[in-house]
């Protein structure tokens, strides 16, 4: 659905995104949303340049309730983790330098 984002489950969501080995942005949302496109878009530039150094997913939040136990419930909503921590989030169409921000945040750049 979103090229270039690997879909999650609740089962992977803690070992993949907030854990993993690379820091991660997850998109939470549903596949018919229609804000989904202006939410991938902006973050798909990021996913093609820093694609080798952050992990990019997305979650079906009708199938999975993990954006719940975060505390989630605004859809699609992005999350930045790196290191189990929850270092940005994004619960509006995010601009392009809300964004810059965050990735640079988890890049620590």
């Amino acid at each position: 659905m979103f090229e270039g984002f690997e879909e999650l489950t609740d089962k992977d969501f803690y070992e993949k995104a907030m854990a993993g080995e690379k820091p991660a942005v997850v998109l939470l949302t549903t596949p018919d949303n229609p804000e989904n496109q202006a939410f991938y878009e902006k973050l798909l530039k990021y996913q093609k340049v820093y694609g080798d150094k952050i992990n990019f997913y997305w979650l079906d939040v009708s199938k999975h309730t993990s954006a719940e136990d975060l505390g989630v419930f605004n859809f699609p909503t992005v999350l930045y983790f790196r290191d189990t921590m929850e270092l940005e989030r994004h619960d509006y169409t995010p601009s392009e330098e809300d964004v810059e921000r965050a990735i640079r945040r988890l890049l620590r750049l």
